[in-house]
């Protein structure tokens, strides 16, 4: 959101993204516009796009090397920035774009791009690279955390979320909504972020999204996402008390909806025995003695 106002709610769709055997680049460009039609139709305001989204092109290419897959993504940035800002203009929403392969003054980085009602976009690149990230595909490290003009979100890509800095340092310049896209081939990987998310919801006392891309890729050396996309709560009143506001079908395309009421929000961090978001300053964490 751009307005100077903003409203105290705000509808988030997490979308699961089901790869799809295409043959056409158009086809891809056409399932993300169902995607976020889709969610705009179940009346979202903000809409949160998985990890690498893209690598469904893969399908519509002549096999390769898993050291060809950016390369063959990179292209693609400028067209997929464009649809997304398109996208976000038509309907007056939010995208928080996932993350697609750009190419950078150092080389190929993984960066999410966040477009607004108004057409602008904001990129937040992963800061932390996995192992596969490094080799083989080569990406290059760019490092920082970005401010949005709705200062109520950040955006931490997979892997970053299993910080905890990255997500105080947000939560510190006024994060409320923490948006997570990832992309992970097996049930550890998936698990690792979900349960980060559900930490820095608690940790925080603030929402957390996390998007999925899931189905078989099986092509430049890449196996099947797993995953179910979740909105996050804290576990306290008035929230849920198992946390989760709205969650997708396991290892299934679809989309999680769920109303973020910021005031309630606010209730929660005020309230309630535990309060680790107002006692995050109380004790000094030095060893006894020291």
């Amino acid at each position: 959101m751009t307005n100077s106002k903003r409203p105290d709610r705000e509808r988030l769709a997490s979308i699961t993204w089901g790869v799809a055997s295409i043959s056409r680049v158009d086809e891809f460009f056409q399932h993300l516009r169902t995607l976020v039609e889709n969610s705009v139709r179940l009346g979202a305001t903000m809409v949160l796009l998985p990890e690498l989204f893209e690598t469904e092109l893969l399908k519509a290419m002549p096999d390769g090397p898993t050291e060809q897959v950016a390369e063959k993504l990179v292209p693609f940035a400028e067209a997929i920035d464009d649809e997304l800002r398109a996208l976000a203009r038509a309907h007056q929403i939010t995208i928080i774009g996932g993350s697609h392969l750009r190419r950078g003054d150092a080389g190929v980085v993984n960066v999410s791009t966040i477009a607004t009602p108004i057409g602008d976009l904001y990129f937040q690149p992963k800061n932390c690279r996995t192992q596969w990230e490094i080799s083989p595909w080569g990406l290059q490290q760019r490092l920082g955390l970005q401010k949005f003009p709705d200062p109520r979100l950040g955006v931490l890509v997979c892997y970053d979320s299993e910080f905890p800095e990255a997500a105080r340092a947000l939560a510190e310049v006024g994060t409320q909504l923490l948006c997570v896209p990832s992309y992970t081939e097996s049930q550890h990987g998936y698990q690792r972020v979900h349960w980060s998310c559900r930490a820095r919801a608690i940790e925080n006392e603030i929402f957390v999204a996390q998007a999925c891309i899931v189905g078989e890729i099986e092509c430049f050396g890449l196996g099947t996402g797993y995953g179910q996309s979740s909105i996050i709560a804290p576990s306290k009143d008035p929230f849920p008390a198992n946390a989760i506001l709205a969650e997708s079908p396991l290892n299934r395309e679809g989309i999680a909806i769920a109303d973020l009421d910021f005031g309630a929000l606010a209730e929660c961090r005020a309230t309630g025995d535990a309060r680790p978001w107002s006692d995050r300053h109380l004790a000094p964490w030095t060893f006894e003695g020291s």
